[in-house]
């Protein structure tokens, strides 16, 4: 008997899971899930946990199964059905039995973000329903809990709750910082249920300082309602703010405007069975029709406002309908009744703020200033932080783009003086094959000439003529040798072959072959040649460089001077103005009377790709090569060629060895 019993309780029990959550009562349900085992059970379950995330009672739908652990599934399904009788029966007391339960299972499984919003529950219903001594301790836990890891969407609920608390304490100005800060926190959060909460907690407090401000609040959170698919929740939280509108309406004698906001309002709430809500328009009726001197509806609808809140322990309602009545009784003719409602709001009231509560805000209060100091300490000090590591993010932006933009011009520079050596470089190369294809050339190919003429003619020719042909082959030879010697000192001067080799040495002495040389070639030319000569000249340089140098001065300065000229070899010492030296050293001077050079040809003189063939007076051929090679010998001893120069006058060619280095 008891077998065929169980079976057909299994068969009904199935039957009644199979139907659709939204088809059944949560209380049902949860008595299945309370009574069950197994996959019946967790089936139950999730038919609560989808019918609560679908109303957006929780945030987030769960699968349960039954390998989860036990205090997982408890929790998940009290934290649902404790929202259940929040939000939907409004039976606040029943709702925190549930949530309690919710609180503890999270507890075990250690989901702390979870424990901290059943915290903010269970502190906001106790609010709700005037039991402040309570809803003060679980909003501090929250509190607390929300700052230390920063949880912005707990601390926005949290922030609104406090002022709930400190409205209904009627101390505004909190209330409405608390608010105020609420919103502040929820707008970058992307909640819009939340968010229209917010702004009509806020609207609600500006309603009993400043009507006109509370206005376009409570209007701008009817238009995120209207935003909100959820056409059950949506038709509620509408209701709940057209109330708010309603008491907006009467701060502003808006009689008629609060009347249908409450009327509307009250028929919604009786419809969906929401006692709370119910009690709280009924209140807000009675308080209008008080207004209007229509004392006898209003007692009749606060009496009623009256039963409900007691009925249902909403002791803040209870408290408030019973001043109200106390009020009209006492206006119409004081008697017991008023006495008796007066005693009843003494009563509910000292019952709603005990010493021991009171003295729990004004501790939270002090404990909340101080947090709110030192959070404003720690974000200054921050600001400064990030104000300085900005300066040195600027300071080292700065370092860096300036030491880019110097290696960008390091590199054009490098690219340009780069680009000039290269220029140089091919210049020179081309005048040196140039040199080669042409002024070593042709005299080579004279050379060959001449010699396959002698050879031809010789035995026909005599001797005077043959001597003009030797000596026309000598002569030829001669300027090649010159071009061979100054093209040698060139390349090994560009190769960095040509190494410097200073020692000490008699100048004058050194100079005496090759000064015999250039007087014998300036005899032949009819050219006057003269020295002015120290007896002894000390200096320390490479002999062979400056030897070179002064020959190939002297030789050019015979080459272009014309018969009857001068040319004159000049080596003085220091020299002084007056007392005062000038320079301290050895200045060689070559000067000569004969054709001078240009200023176009003296500005481009040590170009190499500007050098060109120049004929001596007598015919002599030249390749402006050897001025180059002086030049660049005379700067390896840290000297350098100075030139002065008039064309048909003649020319100066000096440059100073600093005695100091004999």
């Amino acid at each position: 008997m008891i077998k065929n019993h169980t079976t057909l309780s299994a068969c009904l029990l199935f039957i009644f899971l199979a139907l659709p959550a939204q088809a059944q009562n949560i209380d049902s349900l949860y008595t299945v899930f309370s009574h069950s085992k197994g996959e019946t059970q967790i089936t139950a379950a999730n038919q609560i946990v989808e019918y609560a995330y679908e109303q957006e009672l929780i945030d987030s739908l769960y699968i349960l199964k039954t390998t989860d652990e036990k205090a997982f599934i408890n929790a998940i399904v009290y934290d649902a059905v404790g929202n259940y009788f929040s939000y939907e029966k409004v039976d606040f007391k029943k709702s925190i039995e549930f949530l309690k339960q919710a609180l503890e299972n999270y507890e075990k499984i250690e989901d702390f973000i979870s424990a901290n919003v059943q915290n903010g529950n269970i502190g906001s219903n106790y609010a709700r329903m005037g039991d402040y001594e309570n809803a003060v301790i679980y909003v501090l836990k929250c509190y607390e809990w929300e700052k230390s890891v920063n949880d912005l969407e707990g601390l926005s609920n949290t922030l609104n709750n406090l002022g709930v608390i400190y409205s209904q304490w009627q101390k505004r100005e909190m209330a409405l910082r608390y608010f105020e800060e609420a919103i502040e926190v929820e707008r970058p959060l992307n909640r819009p249920a939340k968010y229209a909460n917010r702004l009509a907690s806020l609207a609600k407090e500006y309603s009993f300082v400043d009507a006109q401000k509370a206005l376009p609040l409570i209007e701008e959170a009817l238009e995120y309602d209207e935003k909100i698919d959820l056409p059950h929740q949506q038709e509620d939280r509408i209701a709940v703010h057209t109330i708010i509108m309603g008491d907006i309406y009467y701060e502003l004698d808006s009689l008629q405007k609060a009347e249908n906001c409450y009327k509307t309002s009250l028929v919604i709430f009786e419809k969906n069975n929401r006692t709370y809500y119910v009690a709280t328009t009924l209140l807000g009726i009675g308080r209008m029709q008080m207004k209007t001197k229509n004392y006898s509806e209003a007692i009749t609808t606060l009496k009623q406002c009256n039963e409900i809140a007691k009925t249902n322990k909403l002791l803040r309602i209870q408290r408030d309908a019973c001043r109200f009545l106390s009020e009209m009784y006492h206006q119409l003719e004081p008697n017991a009744l008023s006495y008796f409602y007066l005693n009843q709001y003494t009563t509910l009231n000292d019952s709603i703020f005990t010493e021991a509560t009171q003295q729990q805000i004004n501790d939270f209060q002090v404990k909340y200033e101080t947090a709110e100091k030192e959070l404003e300490i720690e974000r200054q000090q921050n600001e400064i932080e990030r104000q300085r590591t900005r300066q040195y993010q600027l300071i080292g932006g700065l370092v860096l783009s300036v030491l880019i933009l110097a290696m960008l011009v390091m590199i054009v520079v490098q690219r340009t003086r780069r680009n000039r050596q290269l220029t140089e470089i091919n210049a020179i190369k081309d005048k040196f094959f140039n040199i080669i294809s042409h002024d070593l050339k042709n005299p080579a190919i004279a050379q060959r000439d001449a010699l396959q003429t002698l050879t031809d003619y010789a035995d026909t020719w005599d001797a005077n003529t043959r001597y003009k042909c030797y000596h026309k082959l000598l002569k030829s030879a001669n300027g090649l040798v010159e071009l061979l010697k100054n093209l040698l000192d060139w390349a090994q001067i560009q190769t960095k072959r040509e190494t410097y080799h200073p020692t000490s040495f008699n100048l004058i002495a050194a100079l005496q072959s090759d000064i015999s040389i250039i007087k014998s070639m300036a005899e032949s030319k009819n050219i006057t040649f003269e020295t002015q000569l120290l007896e002894t000249t000390i200096i320390t340089a490479d002999e062979n460089m400056i030897t070179t140098v002064v020959r190939n001065l002297l030789a050019n300065a015979v080459k272009f001077t014309a018969s009857g000229g001068t040319v004159t070899l000049d080596i003085a010492g220091d020299c002084r103005d007056g007392a005062r030296p000038v320079s301290t050293g050895y200045i060689v001077s070559i000067t000569d009377t004969g054709v001078g050079i240009s200023p176009e040809h003296l500005r481009n003189i040590f170009r190499i790709d500007h050098a060109h063939s120049k004929q001596g007076t007598a015919g002599e051929k030249g390749t402006g090569l050897g001025l180059i090679v002086c030049k660049e010998m005379l700067e390896k001893h840290g000297s350098a060629l100075c030139i002065e120069s008039t064309v048909g006058q003649g020319s100066k060619f000096w440059f100073v060895i600093d005695s100091r280095n004999s």
